[in-house]
C-alpha cells in the first residue's frame, strides 16, 4: 500500500502506517512494526517545552512498546502501536497531559485485549477437553449393557459419575470466566495447561465424592435412596462444579475419623 507523505522532506521511508506529519516532525509505523519519528534541525533546536514530561512520555512508549504483543492479531497489535504514536505524537506538539491521557487508554487497550485472547485459550482447551469426555460417556450410555458387563455395574455408574463431574468443571468455568484474573503474557501453553486440569480436577472430585457416598461418609441419605446410581451422577456434576468441594470433602472425612 502506497503511503503519501513528503519524500523529498524526509527521504524514503519504509512505512507501514503513518500516524502524523506536520512541518516539523513525522511519526509512523514502519513495515517491522516499530514505532518510528524523525524531527527537524529546526525543531531539534527549540528543543520541547518541558523537557522532563517530553522524556517522561519518552521512556513510558518505549516502556510499553517493548511489551510482548506477539500473541495479538495484526490488527490489534497495529492499533497498539498506533496508540502508542499518538501519544508520541501529542508530545512532540508540546500537548503533554493529551500524551499522557493516550498513554493510559494504550494500556488499558492492551489488557483488555490480552484478556480477551486469554479466554479464548482457556474457554478453547476446557471446551475441546469436555467434547472428548462428553464423547467418552455416550458411548458409555449407548453401549451401556456391554460396558456394564465388562466394567461391572459400580465402575459403570462410577465412570458416568466421574464424566458428569468432567461436564461440572466446564460449567464451573464458564460461570467464573469473568471472574478470574487471567494475563496472556504468561502464554497460551499456560492456559491451556491450567484449563484441563480445571477439568481432571472436577472429574477426580466427582470420583472421590461418588466414593464417600457409597460408604455413607459424605451425604449417607443418598445411600439408602432407591436411585442411588442418579444420585452418584448427580453428586459427581455438583462435585466438579466446584474447586472447593473436594478439600470440603476431605475436611468431612477427616472430621469422622477424629470422631471414632
Amino acid at each position: 500500500m502506497c503511503i503519501d507523505y513528503n519524500q523529498e522532506k524526509w527521504g524514503v521511508l519504509n512505512l507501514k502506517h503513518l500516524i502524523l506529519e506536520t512541518k516539523d516532525f513525522i511519526v509512523f509505523i514502519d513495515n517491522s512494526e516499530d514505532l518510528d519519528w524523525i524531527t527537524t534541525d529546526d525543531y531539534d533546536e527549540k528543543g520541547p517545552e518541558i523537557p522532563a514530561k517530553h522524556n517522561e512520555i519518552l521512556n513510558t512508549v518505549a516502556l510499553l512498546e517493548c511489551k510482548p504483543i506477539i500473541h495479538l492479531s495484526d490488527k490489534n497489535r497495529l492499533n497498539y502501536k498506533r496508540l502508542l504514536g499518538e501519544s508520541l505524537a501529542r508530545s512532540l506538539e508540546h500537548d503533554y497531559k493529551k500524551a499522557a491521557d493516550i498513554l493510559g487508554q494504550a494500556e488499558h487497550y492492551l489488557v483488555e485485549r490480552g484478556k480477551e485472547l486469554s479466554r479464548r485459550w482457556y474457554l478453547s482447551r476446557a471446551g475441546n477437553t469436555s467434547a472428548i469426555i462428553f464423547t467418552a460417556g455416550l458411548i458409555l450410555w449407548v453401549f451401556r449393557d456391554y460396558s456394564t458387563m465388562v466394567l461391572g455395574y459400580t465402575v459403570f455408574i462410577t465412570s458416568l459419575s466421574v464424566i458428569a463431574g468432567g461436564l461440572g468443571a466446564l460449567l464451573s468455568i464458564i460461570f467464573r470466566m469473568g471472574n478470574e484474573s487471567l494475563d496472556c503474557l504468561s502464554g497460551k501453553d499456560l492456559h491451556e495447561l491450567e484449563s484441563m486440569y480445571r477439568i481432571v480436577a472436577g472429574m477426580l472430585s466427582a470420583f472421590l465424592a461418588s466414593l464417600l457416598v457409597r460408604m455413607e461418609i459424605f451425604v449417607p441419605v443418598f445411600s439408602k435412596t432407591s436411585h442411588l446410581e442418579i444420585a452418584i451422577i448427580v453428586v459427581g456434576f455438583i462435585a466438579g462444579m466446584s474447586e472447593r468441594f473436594a478439600p470440603s470433602i476431605l475436611a468431612k472425612l477427616d472430621s469422622k475419623k477424629f470422631n471414632k
